[in-house]
């Protein structure tokens, strides 16, 4: 994943809820599940394998995380073991067999959690997080960004 993709992810996850923190982690998934497939088409090991391992670990997170109170975790559950266990095999067996299964799961997930995460206004889960807008502002081909309470942060006052 790029520095670029790094920021952004970063950027959302700062800004998120709960529930959208759900939907950035999917995000965050099918990225490395793209360097995944780009490194197994470019004969890439090293890159693939740091790729795959990522995309377990974003599962592994999402198991983690569910709360056992709630019955949907118990089937959530599963569904996250079975994308987990698909990446431990990807691993050795280098076949996109394994992500076109893994991506059955998880795309309706996301959509699902994305579905959610749109109705859910709760307050972010960082509350001092620093707020960025973005946009075209002063160049047309660059995009130029603007951190919240710049004014504040800019040298001493007296």
């Amino acid at each position: 994943m790029k520095q670029e993709e790094v920021a952004a992810f970063n950027r959302k996850i700062a800004s998120s809820n709960a529930t959208g923190l759900i939907r950035v982690l999917f995000e965050i998934y099918f990225a490395y599940e793209s360097d995944a497939l780009q490194a197994l088409e470019d004969g890439d090991q090293d890159a693939y394998v740091s790729a795959v391992r990522q995309c377990g670990q974003v599962m592994e997170h999402l198991k983690n995380s569910l709360d056992f109170t709630y019955p949907i975790a118990r089937e959530l559950y599963p569904l996250y073991n079975f994308v987990e266990e698909r990446m431990a095999k990807a691993m050795y067996r280098k076949q996109r067999q394994d992500f076109t299964e893994a991506r059955r799961i998880v795309e309706p997930l996301a959509e699902a959690f994305s579905k959610i995460a749109a109705e859910d206004h709760s307050e972010p889960l960082m509350k001092n997080a620093q707020e960025v807008t973005a946009g075209l502002t002063y160049g047309r081909t660059s995009l130029n960004e603007a951190f919240g309470n710049e004014e504040l942060s800019r040298g001493f006052w007296a």
